[in-house]
């Protein structure tokens, strides 16, 4: 399962976008949210939606972990 480059959340393979830059690297993007944000030249760890989501995500993997 790929990572998303920008928010960091992980995705199933069908989904998002993949771009290989002419050095080797993939880029990896959950949607065109996130690419368009990256294009932008914003910093994930700084952009509201991102936080919230991220910790909205380590809450939800925490009660599945006790249950």
């Amino acid at each position: 399962m790929p990572t998303c480059s920008f928010c960091k959340s992980r995705f199933k393979e069908p989904r998002g976008l993949t771009i290989f830059t002419f050095d080797g690297k993939s880029i990896h993007y959950c949607s065109s949210k996130c690419r368009r944000n990256a294009k932008l030249g914003r910093d994930g760890r700084k952009v509201n939606w991102v936080r919230k989501s991220a910790g909205f995500l380590a809450n939800k993997e925490e009660g599945e972990e006790k249950q």
